[in-house]
């Protein structure tokens, strides 16, 4: 991992997943999609994601970034891992945290979900 300063994404777990937001950093705009994926085997009311557990059970998020502005088009869309820097063509992410609780799965309200996540330029 570098030294890069990462900007906090503005994710409010409280609104549940899937959920999208349009981000304006550094002269662009982006569209971030972030959804989560549990297998209906898989009956935990709160998710540390990834899980785990067998593969038959994992439950992971996924993140979509679509660059808005010129040139546009999807730049990523990956499994996240917390801690893990990802690059996605000009920008880097990182999660730091990723817990999901059930009722946030196409709902709305606090339950305890939390997700932290950064971003960053990424300056090769």
């Amino acid at each position: 991992m570098t030294d890069r300063s990462y900007l906090q994404l503005p994710i409010n777990a409280d609104q549940g997943f899937p959920q999208a937001f349009r981000l304006s950093f550094a002269g662009q705009v982006y569209i971030i999609l972030l959804y989560v994926n549990v297998p209906e085997e898989n009956r935990e009311s709160l998710l540390e994601l990834p899980t785990s557990q067998d593969a038959a059970q994992q439950a992971f998020m996924v993140m979509r970034v679509t660059r808005d502005s010129a040139p546009s088009g999807t730049i990523f869309q990956r499994k996240l891992v917390p801690n893990l820097e990802y690059r996605a063509a000009e920008l880097a992410f990182v999660f730091r945290q990723m817990r999901v609780a059930r009722q946030n799965l196409n709902g709305i309200g606090s339950f305890g979900s939390a997700v932290v996540g950064g971003v960053a330029l990424w300056d090769s």
